[in-house]
């Protein structure tokens, strides 16, 4: 069985001069809407069971278009598990200021994300650590599931996978609408293992 993780479609912060999103709610643009569709279309024929999001609004809006391609009958949940980082006193900042006037708190986020907490916000590790369980229980459910998420928790997830640390975190890229796909035989039980070791 399959699972597929989905990055959200564009939105306008997406774009440069790019801002940090995190919670903050945007809604895609006419780019993101269109990779959404052409998502829905180019998956018709993997045999989707369920359709899971992250709660957050560019999330839910690529949802909700590629459920509307696959057919209404489509189950389909909101799960705040799979939420980008909680960005606390960085979200809606253009990365290019937070850079300038933050240069020693940036330079740990680029240099060592595996310590790294947001002003105000969340860690990564708390957020690896919640992504991976929404993972572990699609792997348990037995359907082929799309999980439409965020760049962030795609990063966390293929940390896990590719047996890194989150100290890897900023070696890979997920373009908006890019698409990951997992095996999931053994799956559960590795994420469990891991859970119940990094506690």
């Amino acid at each position: 069985m399959t699972l597929l993780l989905i990055r959200h479609g564009e939105t306008d912060w997406n774009r440069e001069p790019a801002r940090c999103l995190g919670w903050a709610e945007v809604e895609l643009n006419e780019v993101g809407r269109a990779q959404a569709r052409e998502l829905g279309r180019a998956l018709a024929e993997r045999g989707i069971q369920l359709i899971v999001s992250s709660h957050l609004l560019r999330s839910r809006q690529t949802a909700e278009l590629i459920h509307e391609e696959l057919g209404a009958e489509l189950p389909f949940i909101v799960d705040p598990r799979l939420a980008e980082t909680h960005r606390g006193e960085w979200e809606t900042r253009r990365f290019a200021s937070i850079m300038r006037e933050e240069p020693d708190v940036w330079r740990h986020y680029r240099e060592h994300p595996e310590t790294f907490r947001f002003p105000g916000g969340e860690s990564l590790v708390a957020q690896q650590r919640r992504v991976l369980a929404c993972v572990r229980d699609c792997a348990l459910d037995g359907r082929t599931a799309l999980l439409v998420t965020h760049g962030g928790s795609i990063r966390l997830t293929r940390c896990f996978l590719e047996g890194h640390g989150i100290d890897a975190f900023h070696e890979t890229r997920t373009a908006n609408g890019g698409v990951d796909e997992i095996e999931t035989d053994g799956l559960a039980e590795r994420i469990a293992a891991f859970l119940a070791g990094s506690g």
